[in-house]
């Protein structure tokens, strides 16, 4: 199995000895898109010791975080996340006597707190109290009531934990967030895009495979990912998600002040801690207090600066002529390695 990193850049899930659960959880993914039948996507091994002069190469696809599809108020879409925050991207917006305080970003996959929840209930709570500082969760708020994490199996502290996640107080809002949760939001559902779509459909533009396959063109997310994809595979590239896999922040955009003065607001030397970007690209925290304002205008919502933030995800591709045989498309059926 491929040594997949832990994706908030630490050594957490080691220190938590959840880290060969995630790596197993992380992996289904991994053989499940590799076996797509005539789909340029293969498996990390493909690419170990490969590098640049041999065509190597890792590209970031980015898009903007605001969930184009919502077509509702800015208040609203904060107000919905779990319908509405659809572009893998979630936010938590805190107010105080009616103006916005902080704003929380989050990308990360609910796999990395269930495999901490395989390993105990007292490594999710490290866990959620590393994410979260100050943060102090019960049992009860986690799993729900009337569940015994003690007496569950790992799989079941897993389950009950995934589908507690909106009424999870350090979830849902109410005292945090820590992970993706809108349906659409999900590891699963990014390797789903990416697998069909990497099966070159010369037939039609590149840019409408999207709308044939399990994609939805109307989003931000959906078609870069998909084209990115489709592209490779017309070109004879094999293609991957890069490790680890994810949804990092990149920057924000548009013209942003501090108490009147123009800043650099991704430039940590010049945004006096109003935008904090952690867990290796997964986290990000605007702390709208020190006097924030985008174009002039006053920060009234998530949704409002979700609509300048520009996230992305890494793929790895070089040409099929590099990859071993059975990297090789139309050699789905010998892609399963150990």
């Amino acid at each position: 199995m491929f040594a997949y990193k832990d994706p908030t850049g630490s050594d957490f899930l080691k220190s938590q000895n959840a880290l060969e659960i995630y790596r197993t959880e992380i992996d289904r993914f991994y053989k499940r898109s590799a076996l797509k039948l005539n789909s340029a996507f293969s498996l990390l091994e493909a690419f170990e010791g490969l590098t640049p002069e041999k065509g190597l190469q890792v590209a970031t696809i980015a898009w903007i975080a605001f969930p184009k599809l919502a077509n509702k108020p800015f208040d609203v879409i904060d107000a919905d996340r779990f319908n509405l925050q659809d572009e893998y991207v979630e936010w938590r917006t805190e107010t105080k006597d009616g103006k916005v305080t902080r704003i929380t970003f989050t990308t990360e996959f609910p796999e990395y707190y269930q495999a901490l929840a395989q390993v105990s209930a007292d490594a999710l709570i490290a866990g959620i109290k590393n994410t979260i500082p100050g943060a102090n969760p019960t049992i009860t708020e986690l799993f729900g009531s009337g569940f015994n994490p003690t007496t569950a199996s790992p799989q079941k502290r897993s389950d009950q934990f995934r589908r507690n996640l909106t009424q999870n107080p350090w979830n849902n809002g109410q005292k945090g967030i820590l992970c993706l949760t809108q349906t659409n939001n999900t590891a699963g559902a990014l390797f789903g895009l990416v697998e069909p779509c990497a099966i070159s459909r010369r037939d039609i533009p590149a840019s409408a495979v999207c709308g044939q396959v399990s994609c939805v063109p109307g989003r931000n997310s959906d078609p870069a990912i998909c084209q990115e994809a489709q592209n490779a595979a017309r070109n004879s590239l094999g293609l991957s998600l890069q490790d680890p896999v994810g949804i990092k922040m990149l920057r924000l955009e548009g013209i942003w002040n501090i108490e009147g003065e123009q800043i650099d607001i991704n430039d940590p030397s010049e945004n006096q801690g109003a935008w904090v970007i952690s867990r290796n690209g997964r986290r990000a925290v605007l702390d709208v207090t020190k006097g924030v304002t985008i174009e002039n205008t006053t920060i009234t919502s998530g949704a409002q600066v979700a609509a300048k933030l520009t996230v992305g995800a890494d793929v790895i591709v070089a040409p099929e002529s590099v990859l071993p045989d059975w990297a090789q498309t139309g050699e789905e059926s010998s892609r399963l390695i150990s």
